[in-house]
């Protein structure tokens, strides 16, 4: 994005959230990627809004920090608007990475899946591969058992 005139011919200005002036905040910021330990030895990454290339380096350091947790991994696309390849990219990296190390990891969603998720993960065929289970309560329990650790 850069300047654009107005039919005045006056130039705009950049608007941001951001208190210095022309800074966008992060792409990320908008569309957050958290960690959430509260299920104990089972760590859920709960990714929100709309992901892409952009957001993808970000959910691969989430994932880094859920494996070098220990323990079963749940990413929770239930929030989720959007994703693209590269992030189904970072999911299958991740769950290559999991299953090394011993660790269950599963996908999971809500009982609506928004049709920006459905449509990749029905696209790519990946459902039985990550795997993708409806509900963060089953999700977590296939984790934590190690059924999320077989393929």
């Amino acid at each position: 994005m850069g300047l654009q005139s107005y039919p005045t011919g006056e130039p705009s200005r950049v608007v941001s959230a951001d208190s210095r002036a022309g800074i966008f905040p992060p792409h990320m910021d908008a569309n957050p990627i958290v960690l959430d330990d509260a299920a104990g030895d089972v760590i859920v990454v709960v990714v929100e809004g709309e992901h892409d290339i952009y957001t993808a380096p970000t959910l691969r350091e989430r994932l880094d920090e859920a494996i070098g947790r220990g323990g079963g991994i749940v990413v929770d696309l239930t929030g989720a608007t959007f994703v693209d390849s590269s992030v189904l990219g970072a999911l299958l990296d991740a769950r290559r990475r999991a299953l090394e190390a011993g660790q269950g990891f599963v996908v999971c969603v809500g009982e609506s899946v928004e049709p920006g998720v459905q449509r990749i993960l029905d696209i790519t065929g990946l459902v039985p591969v990550l795997p993708v289970i409806n509900g963060r309560d089953a999700a977590i329990a296939t984790a934590r058992s190690g059924n999320g650790a077989g393929g």
